[in-house]
């Protein structure tokens, strides 16, 4: 559904179809808020962001909305996070030192992922999967969170337009629906990370990868 859909939608819920009391600015206002909720209680926004490698230069800035990185690519190949004290012993404690190679970790650091070994080579692609926080709505918008939860947006659109209205028995009311929304949409992220995979615990000498390598 677009910004304008569940608008209307909303309207025609609560019988305010064409009333000024609520502008369209004001609804936009709330489908966000929805957003950034359902954003704060579950990974549900997913994005995969690409960059390429300056020769010499560590430092590379967040995508734009990212609020968590799942995982790093280097020229195809997966990166291991790391923390600064495991950058103080590879570089025994000079943290600033220029030398470059094929990276192999990264560390992160006030939005900025720091590479190490420093790319050597320039133009090379950096991967970036990232859970995101969604972006400002305006009228043209496509909203980021799945089109399974646009109708429980709806519900909490129409819980706000209620406590404006001084409605506290509807507003409650929606608002109970929406709670139970957030509840599902925290199942459903789980469930869909499985994937393919079944329910249980998988040993690991099941796995392709262990902690002492490749098998």
């Amino acid at each position: 559904m677009t910004p304008a859909q569940i608008e209307s939608s909303a309207r025609n819920k609560y019988n305010s179809t064409g009333d000024t009391f609520y502008t369209s600015a004001e609804i936009v206002d709330y489908i966000y808020q929805a957003q950034l909720e359902l954003a704060q209680v579950c990974p549900i926004i997913e994005a995969t962001y690409t960059t390429t490698s300056v020769a010499s230069q560590q430092e590379y800035s967040y995508p734009s909305n990212t609020s968590i990185i799942k995982r790093v690519t280097f020229n195809g190949r997966k990166l291991q996070p790391f923390t600064f004290r495991d950058d103080d012993a590879v570089t025994g404690l000079s943290s600033a030192t220029t030398s470059t190679g094929t990276p192999e970790h990264y560390a992160i650091w006030n939005r900025t992922l720091y590479l190490r070994p420093v790319p050597a080579t320039a133009a090379l692609t950096i991967k970036i999967f990232s859970i995101n926080e969604p972006q400002p709505v305006t009228v043209a918008s496509a909203l980021e969170v799945p089109t399974l939860f646009h109708m429980d947006i709806v519900d909490f659109v129409v819980s706000q337009m209620a406590y404006k209205d001084e409605n506290s028995r509807v507003a409650m009311m929606f608002e109970k629906r929406w709670e139970a929304a957030k509840a599902r949409a925290k199942a459903w992220v789980q469930k869909r990370k499985r994937g393919d995979s079944f329910g249980f615990v998988q040993p690991e000498e099941m796995q392709g990868v262990t902690q002492f390598g490749t098998i």
